[in-house]
């Protein structure tokens, strides 16, 4: 392990002794009472009065709570007038990214009011927090589709540490398109030329085992799309014979038709320029590919831009305050400090509702009924999308899409389960399967904000409080 994040381990073990967390591998819990939600039975009824039995990880048993014994000992959760669901997922985060103004200077260049290494040295030194945003909104898990080689330190951290989602990774994206400005060393994103090349980068992330190769399919007028599908193929042929999956971002029609000839196995945001059609659903389901459609994060990039970012209640509630304090400082930067494009926009202060591409809203639906895979994922750590509670932004905005809340209830447990890889032991509430549980305090099949009203969450068995995961950050 890296000595730049070996602090960071020794900070996330301390952590873990006010976040809340409570465990012991043999430990017994019994959550009494509650209704159970099975997104897996496609919109059939919560279970009422029910009793989840949970020894060490894992559950032991699920049934009604008159017939279901509490074993002697059993720490006990009073779920009466309550709401249980698995885990939360988010299927598309990047924590090399933090969410604020300064996070991505090639498309906001706001350098000089923060210094990308400054940006850059804040997020590493942050991730403590960070672990405990997800777990405070209610996700047990997430997928890291993209990063520099320091991901993959960020996944050993979060598994030593108790107060922390569960994380697949990534490594540096294979990329069409160069991005120095990100480049201080270990770049997140490399510009690949040739399949030679391709492969020779799926080498070196590969010594790292990750859990995807990634592909950042920029095309462009002139670009040799052909050309470009070979190195989207060389890369997932490379995935594929060390068993793992190809994630691509391929966001056009065309291009994403591309990355499925070319193997993709995940593809991380939506289509946004056309309908698609019958060959884009065939190649999916040829592919077994899972579609993220990612509708927020356009938003959130031109709600900074033009200074209309606010936060939500649930953001104000689970986000990191460091963050919130400092979304809305370009409206504040002196004129020597940003581009000057970057005033004009900043200044014009129009009021308007969120562009998302109605386009893309609208392929959600046929690409949910041709049996497509669709998970929930919010690309978070972007400008304007906040790791942890944006997760209620996109799940709305899916809902506006035509998903019943729950399709999308499905689309961030079951279906995100399967972007980890671990369909066996996450998605639903079943004997055997971890304990990756929201306790709520509200129906979560009645509106989407009730997802954020989590009373208690549970990872691997081990209990925490949001509001004392809250409380613990600084």
């Amino acid at each position: 392990m890296s000595w730049r994040i070996l602090p960071l381990v020794a900070a996330l073990l301390a952590s873990s002794l006010i976040a809340g967390g409570a465990s012991a591998a043999d430990a017994v819990i019994a959550i009494v009472g509650g209704a159970v939600v099975h997104p897996e039975r496609a919109g059939a009824p919560s279970d009422p009065d029910t009793t989840i039995i949970i020894s060490g990880e894992r559950i032991q048993s699920v049934g009604p709570a008159k017939s279901t014994k509490v074993p002697r000992g059993a720490t006990v959760i009073d779920a009466k007038g309550k709401w249980v669901i698995p885990g939360l997922i988010d299927s598309h985060v990047h924590f090399f990214q933090s969410g604020n103004p300064y996070t991505r200077p090639d498309a906001v260049d706001a350098t000089k009011v923060v210094p990308y290494a400054k940006e850059v040295e804040r997020n590493k030194a942050r991730l403590p927090t960070t672990f405990k945003l997800w777990l405070a909104s209610g996700v047990t898990s997430v997928a890291d589709v993209g990063g520099p080689f320091w991901n993959f330190e960020m996944r050993d951290a979060s598994r030593q540490s108790p107060a922390a989602p569960r994380v697949a990774v990534a490594g540096p994206l294979v990329s069409m398109i160069d991005r120095p400005q990100l480049d201080l060393g270990d770049p997140p994103i490399i510009k690949i030329t040739s399949p030679e090349a391709a492969r020779e980068l799926a080498k070196r992330e590969l010594e790292h085992k990750p859990d995807f190769l990634k592909v950042w399919f920029i095309f462009r007028p002139g670009d040799n799309l052909a050309a470009q599908e070979a190195i989207v193929k060389a890369t997932g042929d490379a995935a594929h014979a060390a068993g793992i999956r190809l994630a691509v971002h391929a966001t056009e029609l065309d291009v994403a038709k591309a990355a499925l000839r070319a193997g993709a196995d995940v593809l991380v945001h939506s289509v946004f320029d056309k309908p698609v059609d019958a060959e884009f659903l065939n190649l999916a389901k040829r592919n077994k590919a899972i579609y993220i459609p990612t509708l927020f994060v356009n938003d959130g990039y031109t709600l900074i831009r033009y200074n209309s970012w606010r936060p939500t209640e649930s953001e104000r509630r689970l986000a990191d305050p460091q963050i919130l304090e400092h979304m809305n400082d370009l409206e504040h930067a002196r004129k020597d400090q940003l581009p000057a494009a970057m005033l004009t926009i900043i200044r014009q202060s129009v009021s308007f509702r969120p562009g998302v591409t109605t386009i893309a809203m609208d392929n959600i639906r046929p690409v949910w009924n041709a049996g497509i895979p669709v998970a929930m994922g919010t690309d978070a750590g972007n400008i304007g999308t906040l790791h942890g509670p944006s997760v209620f932004r996109e799940m709305e905005l899916m809902v506006e899409s035509g998903l019943k809340i729950s399709e999308v209830l499905a689309s961030a447990t079951v279906n995100g389960a399967k972007t980890m890889g671990m369909e066996k032991d996450l998605g639903s509430i079943e004997r055997g399967k971890l304990a990756d549980l929201v306790v709520l305090n509200a129906d979560p099949l009645g509106k989407v904000d009730n997802l954020s009203r989590a009373h208690r969450v549970l990872k691997g068995g081990k209990v925490y409080d949001p509001a004392e995961l809250m409380r613990s950050i600084k």
